[in-house]
């Protein structure tokens, strides 16, 4: 039997770096700095989450993420 392994989608983050669904900021983040707004509008931009999902994950309103 062959596994197939399933391969995490993944963008560019603003530092360079891969950023996955699991290396985002966690959703309960209070501190928001440059860097973590940077890492989920990337992702955003890039397809790995949806601007709606960013904005339920985080509980923005979309005026917020757009700021």
């Amino acid at each position: 039997m062959v596994h197939a392994m399933k391969q995490e989608l993944s963008v560019v983050g603003p530092e360079g770096t891969p950023l996955t669904l699991a290396t985002l900021p966690a959703p309960n983040t209070e501190r928001w700095v440059a860097r973590r707004k940077a890492e989920v509008v990337v992702a955003v931009k890039g397809g790995l989450l949806s601007f709606e999902d960013a904005c339920d994950r985080y509980r923005i309103t979309a005026e917020e993420f757009l700021g």
